[in-house]
């Protein structure tokens, strides 16, 4: 029997997303499992994101030592996302626009983000790389620029 369209794996699923907004600023960390697609969090240790990345930062400075990532997908079983960096070029990368008012949380972006995606990772829903972040909001659709030349 395909059990993939059973109504109670939805229900579960939407149990298990409860509306965080409600306690919006309040919210500093969230474990894993409560996570969503287009979340930003700061925090990301820098020796953390190599470990997992094999290659970002390219440099390991001492003055900054952690970046901010983004949940590019929520999953059941591990999040993909990526990390962000404010240096970049809206021709080249995906951006969180500067002035953007996140969702769930009071905070506002004061620079552009961009989405360093050629360093995707995934982690599992455990509290070993989340422990460290701080969640800062989840980025609303409207806030994400594309400016790359299309194929």
């Amino acid at each position: 029997m395909h059990t993939d369209a059973d109504p109670r794996t939805a229900l579960t699923q939407f149990l298990r997303q409860p509306d965080l907004s409600i306690l919006g600023d309040a919210i500093r960390s969230l474990p894993p499992a409560q996570w969503q697609t287009n979340m930003f969090f700061t925090g990301a240790a820098d020796k953390e994101l190599r470990r997992q990345t094999k290659s970002f930062p390219a440099t390991l400075r001492k003055d900054k030592t952690t970046h901010p990532v983004f949940l590019l997908r929520a999953s059941p079983t591990g999040h993909l996302l990526c990390p962000c960096s404010s240096k970049g070029h809206p021709r080249k990368f995906r951006f969180i626009a500067s002035g953007c008012a996140m969702e769930m949380k009071d905070q506002v972006m004061d620079r552009d983000s961009y989405l360093i995606e050629q360093y995707p990772f995934t982690i599992p829903l455990d509290y070993r790389f989340q422990k460290q972040l701080r969640f800062f909001g989840q980025v609303p659709q409207t806030c994400i620029r594309d400016m790359r030349p299309r194929p």
